[in-house]
């Protein structure tokens, strides 16, 4: 078996694709995106028409040292990869408060946060 054959096995389904948002100009340029902003995250997004979602999560040092930052943008992927988002420039900066949220709690304010900012309804 072949690689290519490989890589579409693991493929999700849903055809639902995480892309990294990188590059300091397409942070910045969402800054004219629209916002939103819950408990323990906050969001900017602008929609975009090349296909595939690109997010950017950001978990500064206020919120943990390496180890518990990585548990929290590892947790924050998972979740935006099950929802059904529309192609979009996604930013998602976690809140200190995050730090003690378990997954189920991060997934509500999320969702929430992701639906008062008018990304999902």
């Amino acid at each position: 078996m072949n690689k290519a054959v490989r890589k579409e096995e693991g493929r999700d389904p849903s055809g639902s694709r995480l892309e990294s948002l990188k590059g300091e100009w397409a942070f910045a340029r969402l800054k004219k995106g629209r916002a939103a902003r819950g408990r323990l995250v906050s969001v900017r997004w602008l929609p975009n028409r090349t296909g595939p979602v690109k997010v950017g999560l950001v978990v500064s040092k206020k919120v943990g040292k390496a180890v518990l930052r990585n548990k929290i943008r590892r947790r924050m992927r998972e979740i935006l990869r099950h929802m059904l988002l529309p192609p979009c420039d996604l930013m998602v900066v976690a809140q200190p408060e995050a730090a003690t949220a378990g997954y189920a709690e991060l997934y509500r304010d999320l969702a929430f946060t992701l639906k008062k900012s008018g990304l999902i309804q």
